[in-house]
């Protein structure tokens, strides 16, 4: 393609806008690359952003690939980030975190071949026009020169402005998902980020490809599924692979419904609404198999024990009986079951998140001792009475009266003789 310095501006912009510090890191890189005859070039995200002109609040993170020696940028990247960058010489990467959250990958240009389905590549050194044909999707494989020859060129073997102007994910061969099953879970992130679609053929692949999620590591697949599930649009992205059936691709008995969509807002959602929907058996095989935190094994065995109390809830008469089950049951999966659930089980959470702040008890325990009642469980014992009594609308908190004759009950009670 012809040259654009237009484009080189545009990123200048689009960096500026999100980071000072990266802005001057990219501008001592384009200058140090030139004057040692180094090739750079943008590629990922950022390139995609900037065609899409896609409005993000994510910190800037910015691609650039290096045909020729990478190590020479290196200390650039050293006085930018104020410390070395990290450094992969299997890759020929480096990376460095900035001071205020956004960051820089240099990587030399290269080619990637997959001893088997899911290993890590074997790369070696190759021209720009082989990295990008190395991408996860046509979104991702134009390059913008920097540095060099083919400085303000825009190259675009693979269709990448097409793709991006009809907001289509697409892969670049048909074995991409075999090569590295983790595409399988970025192809839902991308499609949801861009507002746009997976292509018919991609979908296609997708699924006839999910078994290969079974492969990789569980600490791969939870990565890869964390990064999911912290999309701003992570609802879009859940049904996204719901629709590209990768849950099941990597435990057969994990599906995702429709309905868990409605309470996925967060990653402590999501994990709560697996635990009030899934099965015992798959809940039981989950945390291995997907690799879960100790935060996420918690939501998802708090939902499926909040599951198990449905039938229970249901039954309960007296809001201050549901009160006594539902007390130590934490936010996730209470709001989760409130979305999820409907009958007298939805209503009874529902009801329980609605009223709960208001369920303070107008008599302290300091007062309930200066009313006679001996320190030690008998407090807690009052403390519970009265808790019980706002929740079924024995005791209102905003009536004097009533509250004057709750303690004249303590004060009179045997316990206290």
């Amino acid at each position: 393609m012809s040259a654009n310095p237009n484009l080189i501006e545009q990123l200048r912009g689009h960096i500026a806008q999100r980071s000072a510090a990266a802005l001057a890191a990219f501008e001592a890189l384009c200058e140090v690359s030139q004057s040692e005859g180094i090739s750079v070039y943008v590629v990922g995200g950022v390139m995609r952003d900037i065609l899409i002109r896609l409005e993000t609040n994510r910190p800037l993170d910015l691609d650039l690939a290096v045909d020729g020696d990478a190590s020479i940028l290196h200390g650039v990247l050293t006085q930018a980030a104020g410390r070395r960058p990290s450094v992969h010489d299997r890759f020929g990467t480096a990376r460095a975190q900035l001071p205020d959250g956004s960051s820089i990958d240099l990587a030399r240009t290269r080619s990637e071949r997959y001893a088997s389905p899911g290993a890590l590549p074997v790369v070696s050194a190759a021209s720009i026009d082989v990295d990008l044909a190395r991408r996860d999707f046509t979104i991702h494989s134009a390059a913008l020169g920097l540095t060099g020859a083919r400085r303000g060129e825009l190259i675009d073997p693979f269709g990448t402005v097409r793709d991006i102007g009809s907001r289509t994910i697409r892969t670049l061969h048909d074995l991409s998902f075999r090569d590295d099953p983790t595409r399988l879970i970025r192809a839902a992130r991308y499609a949801a980020r861009i507002g746009g679609s997976v292509a018919p053929q991609t979908r296609r692949e997708a699924r006839r490809r999910r078994s290969h999620l079974a492969e990789i590591t569980a600490e791969r697949f939870g990565d890869a599924w964390r990064l999911l599930l912290q999309e701003s649009d992570a609802v879009a992205a859940l049904d996204w692979a719901r629709r590209l059936q990768i849950p099941q691709g990597r435990l057969a008995s994990w599906t995702i419904a429709t309905t868990v969509l409605e309470a996925a807002e967060s990653p402590d959602m999501f994990w709560s609404s697996v635990g009030l929907t899934q099965p015992e058996r798959t809940v039981r095989l989950l945390p291995q198999s997907v690799g879960l935190t100790r935060s996420e094994r918690i939501s998802l065995d708090a939902g499926h024990a909040l599951r198990r109390q449905r039938r229970r809830l249901g039954q309960l008469k007296r809001p201050s009986a549901i009160a006594v089950v539902l007390r130590g049951v934490p936010d996730g999966p209470l709001e989760a079951a409130a979305r999820l659930w409907d009958g007298p089980s939805g209503a009874a959470v529902s009801d329980f998140l609605a009223r709960r702040d208001a369920m303070r008890s107008p008599i302290s325990a300091r007062r309930i001792l200066e009313l006679g009642a001996p320190a030690g469980p008998s407090v807690g014992r009052w403390l519970s009475i009265i808790e019980a009594a706002l929740w079924d609308g024995d005791l209102d908190a905003a009536d004097g009266d009533a509250i004057a004759q709750f303690e004249e009950r303590i004060r009179l009670a045997d316990d206290h003789r």
